[in-house]
């Protein structure tokens, strides 16, 4: 994926133009200070919302929320938040296979038959990742997904972002916990934003981060 002079205008507020190439096999950290615009560039690059200027060269990706249990339907079983986002996406799996896409996110076969309402938030977090292995999209965006977690399953969940990138995905992160991220992934790439532009570079600590409120997908939801 490439973004090529991305822009998101929300009247006063200018995010980018953002330039970044962001490779295969890599960890992006997405960066700014509050009002930055990291939750929206997140969604603008899984299409959930229209960039105003520039664009995205690639295949979309897709969306890991900074709060789960928003984007899970509590009454549905995780059995069938996999099936159903295979099969929007145009494909179908297994049982097997939608087992085999838990264990890539760390999580028993077991837990298909869980309602989401049961979740704890570590076991929601990857849950929301096993969606996103389950659509076969390639580029992989988390926005903030460990904000919610406490420090063993922020860690677990870090370590299985660098394995997702080390088996060949493009993985973008949006996070407010840097050090989290350079304990993990000290090779990875920087996009830091303000509110008048966006480069890739390389991490800076000093500055604080925020927080975006969630947009849930309501075709995957319902």
């Amino acid at each position: 994926m490439e973004l090529n002079e991305l822009e998101i205008d929300y009247g006063a507020t200018l995010i980018g133009p953002v330039s970044a190439e962001l490779p295969a096999g890599g960890v992006t950290v997405l960066r700014g200070g509050s009002g930055s615009g990291k939750t929206s560039l997140c969604l603008a690059m899984t299409g959930f919302l229209t960039p105003t200027g520039g664009g995205i060269s690639g295949d979309e990706g897709v969306l890991v929320p900074q709060n789960p249990r928003e984007w899970l339907n509590p009454r549905h079983t995780v059995d069938e938040v996999i099936d159903r986002t295979a099969r929007i996406l145009g494909h179908s799996l297994g049982a097997d296979e939608r087992a085999g896409v838990l264990a890539r996110a760390l999580l028993g076969p077991e837990l298909l038959q869980h309602r989401c309402g049961e979740l704890s938030g570590g076991q929601a977090a990857r849950v929301c990742l096993a969606r996103a292995l389950a659509s076969g999209i390639d580029t992989i965006v988390c926005d903030e997904p460990t904000a919610a977690l406490d420090a063993s399953n922020a860690a677990r969940f870090a370590r299985l972002i660098r394995t997702l990138a080390e088996a060949g995905h493009t993985i973008v992160w949006a996070t407010h916990d840097l050090p989290l991220v350079m304990a993990t992934n000290a090779d990875c790439g920087f996009v830091s934003l303000d509110h008048r532009q966006s480069e890739l570079r390389q991490p800076d600590h000093r500055q604080p981060d925020h927080r975006w409120p969630d947009h849930r997908p309501p075709e995957l939801w319902q």
